[in-house]
């Protein structure tokens, strides 16, 4: 099992990145990358969101130190992402939730690529269909976007 930092570092290394190349492209110190790397801080939030999107892995990777497969979540990744536009941190979480529920479907199976992404947007578009019902259900109009 390996840490968030260890596959931080990790996946720094393949990219062929420094630690001043990966603090450019994310926004963050190279003095706050040095500490995600050496396990003395935890990223989270949009931290955490800009080192899984430059490091081309996805969070739930990056978080779960049982994963070692960086592609895991990859899958998932762009419904997470629309969900995060769409209705932030919490949306996000919520689709990633869903989505890695809905994974375990598939653990095992030979289900071909194409047939996975349509069930993918599938639960995506239920999700979003939800979230704009229960806004109009719930929030009074004059919150309303």
């Amino acid at each position: 099992m390996k840490t968030i930092g260890e596959k931080i570092r990790e996946c720094r290394i393949r990219l062929n990145l420094t630690q001043a190349d990966l603090s450019e492209k994310t926004g963050l110190t190279v003095r706050t990358v040095s500490k995600y790397e050496t396990d003395s801080v935890t990223p989270r939030g949009l931290n955490l969101h800009k080192l899984a999107t430059v490091l081309g892995v996805a969070e739930a990777y990056l978080l779960n130190p049982e994963i070692e497969d960086p592609t895991y979540g990859l899958e998932e990744a762009p419904y997470i992402e629309a969900a995060r536009e769409q209705y932030g941190r919490k949306g996000a979480d919520d689709m990633g939730s869903l989505l890695s529920g809905v994974q375990t479907m598939f653990a095992g199976g030979d289900i071909p690529q194409e047939e996975k992404d349509l069930f993918f947007q599938a639960v995506m578009q239920a999700y979003l269909e939800c979230k704009e019902e229960a806004r109009n259900k719930f929030t009074p109009k004059k919150y309303r976007k």
